[in-house]
């Protein structure tokens, strides 16, 4: 019979073990590694582990934070939520029991191959019971699960509700398939506006060089100062990472890592940190520096820069991931839906919650979702 373990480490379970049951995953063990290594701050991850006569069945990687309900919030109820942080701001931050990983663009339900669904469903199970468990020895009364895919929450959706989560739309993951052969037949599926405009706003493109690197040491203090100053122009604020982060997922993922930096002259103007492998090009962060950044139009210079690297590579994915939906889609993005999953574990508040839950969800722009 299977056990459920939890791990501290990734490294305890291994990377055979890890990957054999989140086969094809772009971010696999060297990922998660990466990010166990960066000492990201208030974050305390984990790892649990369905163990069978010594043969790993499945994974859930997990965190434990300090939840801060405005980080989902929207329009309006953001600045309700708001205006209460800053009287009360205690009612506001919550101990939060996590599955899945705020590093990650979707959480990995990871189930070795020769599984039948039905074991599946069991294994999922007990590693939910155990997750529970785990939150209430340490008096935490907030459980989620971030970014289900729409695939997994297919399969799982009965087990979630009979456990009393509530699920509400997340971030979608934007994707856009590499089925064209060349940038400019690229453009000529936009429409005549969105041509003008890229081709506007890549016109003093010539004056930046890009650099792939596969080391950043040299760079580091830069790329860090630029992503710090992105991040505070962002709504979304759930982690603060590391500079460590950037330099171990690069020593980490290997030939799979690879961060694009964009120079004016010698001074690096902004940096791109992205992930692929045989198919997929993974767009993880994209900082720049404000004034160089609008001067130049850097951001859609970098779209149009990772795109021919696709189509260099002959990558079949280019994934942008969760931010600016509405531009993403006016490049040809479509969206692929994820859910968010949330318990409390008293009765009441838990109630409370699915009440609320719908002001909490993500609405993302209308276009091309899947």
């Amino acid at each position: 019979m299977a056990e459920a373990k939890r791990f501290d480490s990734i490294a305890e379970i291994g990377r055979e073990a890890w990957n054999a049951c989140v086969s094809g995953a772009l971010e696999d063990y060297d990922y998660f590694l990466a990010i166990e290594r960066s000492h990201i701050k208030d974050f305390t991850h984990a790892y649990y582990a369905m163990v069978e006569d010594g043969t790993v069945l499945a994974v859930l990687p997990l965190f434990f934070t300090q939840y801060d309900l405005v980080t989902t919030a929207e329009g309006w109820v953001k600045t309700l939520l708001s205006a209460i942080k800053r009287v009360f701001p205690s009612l506001m931050l919550l101990k939060l029991a996590c599955l899945g990983c705020a590093e990650t663009e979707c959480c990995p339900i990871g189930m070795h191959p020769s599984c039948p669904p039905e074991k599946k469903c069991l294994l999922f199970e007990q590693l939910l019971q155990c997750f529970e468990e785990d939150a209430e020895a340490r008096h935490i009364s907030l459980l989620g699960i971030k970014d289900v895919s729409t695939q997994d929450t297919t399969h799982y959706a009965a087990i979630l509700d009979a456990h009393g989560f509530c699920g509400v739309a997340g971030q979608p993951t934007a994707l856009l398939p590499i089925d064209f052969s060349s940038i400019d037949d690229y453009l000529s599926r936009l429409s005549a506006a969105t041509r003008k405009d890229l081709r506007r706003k890549l016109r003093k493109r010539n004056d930046i060089r890009i650099e792939y690197r596969q080391q950043i040491d040299d760079v580091l203090k830069d790329v860090y100062a630029m992503y710090l100053e992105t991040k505070a122009r962002s709504d979304w604020q759930f982690e603060e990472l590391t500079r460590d982060y950037f330099r171990e997922v690069l020593n980490c993922m290997g030939e799979r890592g690879l961060c694009a930096v964009y120079f004016h002259g010698d001074r690096p103007v902004a940096a791109n940190l992205m992930l692929l492998d045989h198919e997929r090009l993974l767009d993880k962060f994209f900082c720049m520096r404000r004034d160089e950044g609008r001067a130049y139009n850097l951001y859609f210079l970098s779209w149009l820069a990772n795109l021919q690297l696709c189509l260099d590579r002959g990558l079949r994915y280019y994934q942008s991931g969760q931010a600016g939906y509405e531009t993403k889609l006016r490049l040809g993005s479509r969206l692929l839906e994820n859910r968010i999953y949330f318990r409390h574990r008293h009765r009441i508040a838990n109630r409370l919650l699915r009440l609320i839950s719908p002001l909490l969800a993500f609405t993302p722009p209308k276009g091309k979702t899947a």
